[in-house]
């Protein structure tokens, strides 16, 4: 299994919660076998819940165990973290489970065969190969994945999917063309930023979005696979930090609820369709709640391939437009920037399924001093990006990874070694004046420090911002440099929660 199999466009997952795999399109550059070593998110606990089985009316229960189609050892990451020690354990092993039918189906067997074949199949690699678009939404990699894929499919009666249409502008352009009027309930109060998406000649599709529930935005991928065909798409989960949990809907839908502290998956196993629905969850609604909103009695149809055509190109040259806009990424409000923050998270992950985006949430603070608060964007634990105000709209300056320290005081602390293995470690302030970009012409140097890839510690005699690393000194040296800094800790509230100073 490739490493765009990991589905990983679900944010503030809190480590517990591993959503749902879906594959690039092959006609990238061919992949290595091997997984990312990047932060990989586990499935909180599947609870069984009764259903019944569609068109049989033979009673069962889903539950995980029904779902499992084998195990896949993915690496943990090996960021250092901030005292520069690395973790200690280096691999996991996950059970993978179905998203597209329980034990027995046909599209049961076909994912676990598929499954079995890729984790023992080494793509040939070698000169850049192209497939057919028809498969261009699998995970395949040369010529020999395709032919297994295709014996796949007639050997459990299922269709290729087929090349997707792509939405990059609004969702609901394109949902009529699948026969749906809309994602959610016609009576709940619930709305939808939904942005990005791809849809599928028969009808499957993946929506990527934000759920807007009172004063609750939550993120999430609404995933639809019709049942006539195949597509390699897995769950993850580690079984020994699960529970199960099931839900009927009030209009009598029977749901399979996965939950972690910050993250969620609902299961719907329908007579045509298999749905899923990743979120984040940051504790202001529950997984009842959303369930209640989104109408899991959709029966998408095949849209009419002449009108998916004219609806991409437009959705395209709309995108195209933008780009020449001078002020794109700036707005008039700090509610606008977060806003597009959001929407580009949406959007990057549905082109790039491999894609996490980072944790973010914000604070405001007076950075420079001078009586102005600025905004601050955090990645996890550091201040990514200082944002403020320059002739209207907002500017954000230079990308950064900072601790706030006393009296205004940053350090600049990488979260790891540059290509060439070193650590560069910059200790300064941001001018007191007017300027609001906080970029290099406003940083005031005190010191930097560097960590070189033989484990040589240096430092600068000089302050100017680009002075060379000129004296060389111990470890302990440079540790009581860094030490000598003392943190703040500053409130910081998710991104779904902002409001204005």
């Amino acid at each position: 299994m490739t490493a765009y199999q990991l589905f990983r466009g679900l944010t503030g997952v809190d480590g517990e919660l591993l959503a749902a795999v879906e594959p690039v399109d092959s006609r990238k550059e061919p992949a290595t076998k091997k997984l990312p070593a990047r932060k990989i998110w586990l499935v909180a606990a599947v609870v069984a819940l009764a259903l019944l089985l569609a068109g049989c009316g033979i009673a069962y229960v889903l539950s995980l165990r029904q779902l499992e189609l084998g195990t896949q050892t993915i690496p943990l990451p090996t960021d250092a973290s901030q005292d520069g020690t690395a973790p200690t354990e280096t691999e996991m092993q996950l059970t993978v489970f179905s998203l597209q039918g329980i034990e027995g189906t046909p599209n049961y067997q076909a994912n676990q065969e598929w499954l079995v074949f890729t984790q023992s199949y080494t793509p040939s690699g070698g000169e850049y190969w192209d497939s057919d678009p028809a498969y261009w939404a699998y995970s395949v990699q040369d010529q020999t994945m395709v032919d297994k894929l295709d014996e796949i499919c007639a050997k459990y009666g299922l269709k290729v999917i087929g090349k997707a249409w792509h939405e990059q502008v609004d969702c609901n352009k394109f949902l009529p063309l699948l026969g749906i009027d809309s994602l959610l309930k016609p009576d709940t109060d619930a709305t939808l930023s939904i942005p990005a998406g791809r849809y599928f000649p028969g009808g499957s599709f993946t929506i990527y979005g934000t759920l807007n529930l009172g004063d609750a935005a939550e993120m999430f991928t609404y995933q639809c696979v019709k049942k006539d065909v195949f597509y390699d798409v897995f769950g993850y989960t580690n079984p020994d930090s699960v529970t199960e949990r099931n839900y009927t809907t009030s209009d009598g839908v029977p749901l399979l609820f996965l939950e972690s502290e910050q993250s969620g998956m609902i299961l719907a196993d329908r007579e045509d369709c298999f749905l899923s629905l990743s979120i984040m969850l940051d504790g202001n609604v529950s997984l009842e709640e959303i369930a209640e909103c989104f109408d899991f009695t959709i029966q998408p149809q095949a849209p009419d391939a002449t009108a998916a055509d004219a609806r991409e190109q437009a959705s395209n040259a709309e995108i195209i437009s933008t780009q020449d806009d001078p002020n794109i990424g700036r707005r008039a409000t700090y509610a606008e920037y977060v806003e597009d923050l959001i929407r580009g998270d949406e959007f990057h992950t549905s082109t790039d399924p491999g894609y996490t985006p980072p944790v973010k949430t914000y604070a405001f603070y007076d950075a420079d001093g001078n009586g102005t608060d600025e905004l601050l964007i955090f990645y996890g634990d550091r201040i990514g990006s200082i944002v403020g105000m320059k002739d209207g709209v907002t500017d954000e300056g230079k990308s950064y990874t900072l601790i706030p320290c006393e009296d205004h005081v940053f350090i600049d602390w990488p979260r790891g070694p540059y290509v060439d293995g070193e650590y560069w470690y910059h200790i300064f302030r941001f001018a007191n004046n007017d300027d609001p970009v906080f970029s290099n012409p406003k940083e005031r140097s005190i010191v930097r420090l560097k960590k070189d890839a033989e484990g040589n510690w240096w430092r600068t005699s000089s302050t100017d911002h680009y002075a060379e690393f000129d004296t060389r000194i111990t470890e302990e040296e440079a540790n009581a440099i860094l030490n000598s800094y003392t943190p703040i800790q500053l409130e910081t509230h998710p991104l779904s929660e902002f409001k204005e100073p």
